[in-house]
C-alpha cells in the first residue's frame, strides 16, 4: 500500500517536519519525496523556480535548466 502525506511548508514546524522526513529518506528506501509544483500560484512558483536555478547554478548535475523549465511551467 502507498500512502500520500501532504505538508504545505508555511510554517516553521511544517519545514521542520520536512527536513525530517528528507533525513529519513537518506537510510530507508522506501521513503519517496516529492514536491506538487501544480499547487504552487503566481510569485510563489516563480520564486521557487528562482530558487531552483541558484541551487543549479552552484551545483550544474540533473536536467538542463531549460528543459526543467519547461516541466515546471
Amino acid at each position: 500500500m502507498i500512502y500520500t502525506i501532504k505538508i504545505q511548508d508555511k510554517t516553521k514546524k511544517a519545514k521542520s517536519l520536512i527536513n525530517m522526513l528528507k533525513a529519513l529518506k537518506e537510510d530507508y528506501d522506501f521513503i519517496e519525496i516529492t514536491e506538487d509544483f501544480k499547487t504552487m500560484k503566481g510569485k510563489d512558483h516563480e520564486n521557487e523556480l528562482d530558487r531552483r536555478f541558484e541551487v543549479f547554478s552552484v551545483n550544474d548535475e540533473g536536467k538542463d535548466w531549460e528543459i526543467l523549465k519547461k516541466e515546471l511551467l
